[in-house]
């Protein structure tokens, strides 16, 4: 009856990143349905007991997915990048320090699936799109760049690059 119900609620929680307290989590439901569509959401059971340890998790989960968001993005690319890290013990420990949690897999597919689970529940969306991670990673290595040149441009450059550029070019 429970997983009828969570199915049948399926949009309740959109965004796992978003949620900050406990009273967003009781607004969905009670514990044990909030705790099944979490869990189905991300793919991965928890092994929690209480409100305060679920908000702990999908909020440590949320920090640790979109604080390595380029490097799980890469994995996902490609499978065999996933395999680079090693053995299936090796790249599962890996994985599972990026995310901040025990990845319970048992196959590369498996891993990758569960994965690729997490990182949809609790990225950003506008993240995960490889265009947007490249002009971020372009315009944080021309802050980087112009820093060593002894241009200070703050991380988040109000002007555009074209703009920096013939403020300082030599005339």
């Amino acid at each position: 009856m429970q997983k009828q119900f969570i199915h049948n609620t399926n949009s309740k929680i959109l965004d796992l990143d978003k949620i900050k307290d406990i009273e967003t989590l009781k607004s969905f439901g009670t514990y044990a349905e909030v705790k099944i569509h979490v869990e189905e959401k991300i793919g991965v059971s928890l092994n929690v007991n209480d409100w305060d340890q679920l908000l702990k998790t999908i909020n440590n989960l949320s920090f640790s997915v979109n604080k390595n968001i380029e490097k799980l993005t890469f994995f996902l690319t490609d499978n065999k990048h996933l395999k680079e890290l090693g053995s299936f013990p090796e790249a599962k420990r890996i994985i599972s320090q990026l995310v901040s949690f025990p990845m319970t897999a048992r196959s590369w597919e498996r891993l990758e699936s569960q994965l690729k689970t997490i990182v949809l529940a609790f990225s950003h969306h506008e993240l995960t799109d490889k265009s947007v991670i490249f002009e971020k990673n372009k315009i944080r290595n021309f802050v980087n760049s112009s820093r060593l040149e002894g241009i200070q441009i703050s991380d988040i450059p109000i002007l555009k690059m074209a703009d920096v550029i013939n403020k300082y070019r030599v005339h």
